[in-house]
């Protein structure tokens, strides 16, 4: 019986609290080995992970355990499950045939260890990661189109606007904040982290009423909507 390790992953913390697609991968793989007489010794997860992502936790995990452990297999529900990019989904299978593990992707039906799979595993994937780009291209006009008509374009508000309904409106007293970060970095060429005592000291808030810190001088200094309203 071929001793089994799988691998689930979904993208969004939306999907991590409602847990149901990581609860299908789980169920498809167990059901598979189950099928197949494999023995699953252990399913490794990443959750809330962009798959566009190669460094993640659970995956570097599975690949340590791997090292250690007898297995055979590395089941998956499906290819972008282990990655959205060729490169790195070529990268990772060719890192379990070198440590000579099958990898079998249930829902595009084929694995490392056949001709064809190969083949498939090539064509799917480059497949994927043109959908993948086509996506990003969309969102990113789409991006593009709102920030031009000053309306909601992302979760998170810039530093100097304030939402209303679908709108973005300026801050007036965000932008007085906005004013006095970059005379202190321009003009008294200041580091963010003694902005950020400063800002503390005087007992300015952040946009989420908290302290400030260098990193998140810097966020709103660079992205903050200085070049269309404060000159």
């Amino acid at each position: 019986m071929k001793r089994v390790f799988g691998y689930c992953r979904v993208s969004t913390e939306l999907q991590k609290i409602k847990d149901n697609s990581i609860k299908n991968q789980v169920k498809y793989i167990s059901e598979y080995c189950d099928y197949n007489k494999m023995e699953l010794i252990k399913i490794f997860k990443d959750e809330g992970v962009s798959g566009t992502k190669s460094d993640r936790d659970g995956l570097n995990n599975m690949f340590e355990e791997i090292k250690k452990n007898n297995v055979e297999v590395l089941c998956v529900y499906s290819l972008s499950r282990l990655g959205r990019k060729l490169k790195d989904v070529i990268g990772f299978v060719e890192k379990l045939s070198n440590n000579g593990i099958q990898f079998i992707s249930i829902k595009e039906n084929f694995n490392n260890n056949e001709v064809v799979g190969k083949l498939m595993m090539n064509i799917l994937g480059s497949i994927n990661e043109f959908e993948v780009d086509i996506l990003s291209d969309r969102i990113r006009d789409v991006k593009q189109y709102k920030k031009s008509k000053n309306e909601v374009y992302t979760g998170n508000i810039l530093f100097g606007m304030y939402r209303r309904k679908d709108k973005l409106i300026k801050n007036v007293n965000e932008l007085e904040i906005l004013k006095l970060i970059v005379k202190l970095r321009d003009k008294s060429k200041m580091s963010y982290g003694k902005i950020s005592n400063y800002l503390n000291e005087k007992g300015i808030k952040s946009k989420e009423k908290c302290k400030w810190y260098g990193n998140s001088v810097r966020s709103v200094y660079l992205n903050g909507v200085k070049e269309k309203f404060i000159y």
